[in-house]
């Protein structure tokens, strides 16, 4: 991937993070087109968690430059969190409620 697409969805250069010695995102280029599906897998400890968050401006990357629906996420992420939804894998469910209803709640 040459540079950030402003038309994806998620457009990622060169992502990093370490903590402290510990290198858990090491150049990750990452393009995901708007309105496709999209999976995040590798094994324990492969940094998901850690992009996901960064993606979704709760911690800050180290290096790299990432653009979420067309808006830069260190310039602009006030723009980047009006346009994204995040749930956990464990989040509650609630038994009255519908499968549909329960991830438009989420």
């Amino acid at each position: 991937m040459a540079g950030l697409n402003s038309a994806s969805a998620i457009s990622a250069v060169g992502l990093r993070k370490s903590y402290g010695e510990k290198l858990v995102l090491d150049g990750v280029d990452l393009e995901v087109v708007e309105g496709s599906v999209f999976a995040l897998l590798g094994p324990n400890g492969a940094g998901k968690t850690t992009a996901v968050q960064i993606l979704s401006t709760l911690i800050g990357a180290d290096g790299g430059r990432v653009r979420v629906a067309g808006h830069d996420l260190v310039g602009e992420p006030d723009a980047v969190r009006s346009v994204i939804g995040v749930t956990g894998q464990f989040s509650a469910v609630d038994g009255l409620l519908s499968g549909r209803e329960n991830l438009r709640l989420m």
